[in-house]
């Protein structure tokens, strides 16, 4: 089960489905209580006043600014799963590689060569669990209020495959007054956003053109619109207030994990 370089990105078998299954089930269990105890955790569907649920399909994007982060969005959307990308390196560490990859992790390679791997994996989420996860910023950012710019790939693959993005905010507070070190984490998932909707001409039209300049318009779309994210989810954390003096830098190096 663990990843070694050059191995297939997904990791789904019957077996491997059912152990992430009991795996998802545990999570939740003590995750829900023990998220609530720690940080108060405190969930919302903002916008969401007319749509009960998750789209069947939908690519999701957050800012990553705790270690707990994949912890806290996957509790924001049970009981739906996701498939989540992550840095390689953590799917070749023993052990954790193996938990990841049982849970959905879908590793990163930096091998550019592997970017068709990367685009059929996330065929295949969107196939099977109908979500797949990222974090444009690339890494953990400590406690920070200030989103890092975002990466395009994400919107590049929902433009791809016709499937909406929806943004989901981590926001960070003191517990009880600026004296104290309790943090409290809300959690904001923002209404689904179609990224076809910033195309200078409709997908049709596109796929008739060479491929080159195909993909140089879905490229360009994919930019603007994950700027315009980007915005949404910075103006949500304005709007709520979140505590911008608990940065404390980029999440420090720990070998086969995030290095």
């Amino acid at each position: 089960m663990r990843y070694r370089k050059g191995a297939p990105l997904v990791s789904d078998t019957p077996l491997s489905r059912l152990i992430g299954d009991i795996l998802v089930a545990f999570i939740g269990l003590i995750g829900w209580p023990l998220c609530r105890l720690l940080y108060n955790i405190k969930i919302e569907r903002i916008g969401w006043e007319k749509r009960r649920r998750l789209p069947s399909r939908a690519i999701l994007v957050s800012n990553h600014c705790m270690p707990l982060d994949p912890v806290f969005h996957g509790l924001s959307i049970l009981p739906r799963r996701t498939f989540f990308t992550l840095l390689e390196e953590t799917c070749e560490a023993p052990v954790i590689g193996s938990l990841v990859r049982l849970l959905g992790g879908i590793p990163l390679p930096r091998n550019k060569k592997r970017l068709g791997d990367i685009e059929r994996a996330v065929e295949h989420a969107l196939s099977t669990r109908g979500l797949v996860h990222f974090y444009p910023e690339g890494e953990c950012f400590l406690g920070n209020q200030n989103i890092f710019p975002f990466k395009a790939g994400a919107v590049f693959f929902a433009i791809k495959f016709g499937v909406p993005v929806i943004p989901i905010v981590t926001i960070l507070k003191r517990a009880n007054g600026q004296k104290s070190k309790r943090i409290q984490v809300n959690v904001h998932m923002l209404e689904p956003i179609m990224p076809k909707t910033f195309l200078s001409k409709p997908i049709s039209s596109i796929a008739r053109d060479p491929p080159q300049e195909n993909h140089r318009e879905m490229l360009s779309c994919a930019i603007e619109c994950t700027r315009e994210i980007h915005a949404l989810m910075q103006a949500e954390i304005e709007r709520s207030s979140g505590d911008k003096s608990l940065y404390k830098g980029p999440m420090p190096r720990i070998r086969g994990v995030n290095d």
